[in-house]
């Protein structure tokens, strides 16, 4: 299998090492406004773009959580960092959850920020669909299904679903990677089954108005698998915002 090496496009402070695990059609600068109010004489935080987005590799491969883990896990080796503060946002998430399973060795603790878990498909009933209870990405994975080589899908994805925010990229270079991601990264329930089973401290951290989500998951392995994780809510939308960058900082020195 070919190992692929992630560009580290953040890398300051020194300390308890903290590495930041961007989202579905993000790059490293969707954390801005969280690295601008982190402490860096008690912590070294490193920004990756994941594979096939920003400046990484893009392979012609299938783009499962599990390829996404494995570039991450050769990246930190490379680096020489044997434990790690995995903080995820979005489908980085799934990405931390996946690497502490391959590494728990690698990863001390888990910060997961508006983690997408499915553990079945939702509903189509006409209930659900007005409830959302499906998840934003659910819909658009319903989009990408029926236009699936379709780039201008991801330009209208990016201009109408997603808020104002840094680090948003959805372009015809990245479109493969974007497309298989959602399906073989986000859209599967192993997850779930994975995230029960998961032996490191996490921490669920779930927006009150975060639409791309299906918070009763999280809550739900919260419950289950209470030796070892937690969930906490915190007023804001699933994109990292300057209001959200600020608290995500706090939570994560705090930790």
């Amino acid at each position: 299998m070919t190992q692929y090496h992630l560009p580290v496009k953040f890398n300051e402070g020194s300390g308890n090492a903290i590495v930041l695990l961007h989202g579905l059609g993000n790059n490293h600068k969707s954390w801005s406004f969280v690295t601008e109010h982190m402490d860096y004489s008690q912590n070294r935080v490193i920004a990756l773009d994941l594979l096939g987005f920003g400046d990484a590799p893009k392979p012609d491969v299938e783009y499962t959580s599990g390829d996404h883990a494995e570039a991450v896990i050769a990246t930190l080796d490379k680096l020489g960092i044997e434990h790690a503060e995995l903080t995820g946002h979005s489908m980085g998430c799934l990405v931390a959850i996946e690497v502490a399973k391959r590494r728990p060795d690698l990863v001390s603790k888990l910060v997961l920020l508006g983690a997408p878990i499915y553990k079945a498909l939702p509903r189509s009933d006409t209930w659900s669909r007005l409830m959302r209870s499906g998840g934003l990405y659910f819909r658009i994975f319903s989009v990408v299904k029926k236009n699936p080589e379709a780039v201008q899908v991801g330009g209208k994805i990016a201009d109408e679903l997603v808020p104002l925010v840094k680090g948003v990229e959805i372009t015809e270079k990245i479109w493969p990677a974007y497309r298989k991601s959602l399906e073989n990264t986000i859209m599967q329930f192993q997850t779930y089954r994975d995230a029960l089973e998961l032996s490191v401290p996490t921490l669920y951290v779930n927006g009150i108005f975060d639409l791309f989500i299906i918070r009763r998951n999280n809550q739900e392995i919260a419950k289950r698998n209470k030796r070892y994780a937690r969930a906490k809510t915190m007023l804001g939308p699933h994109e990292i915002t300057p209001r959200q960058g600020k608290k995500i900082a706090r939570i994560l020195q705090e930790l």
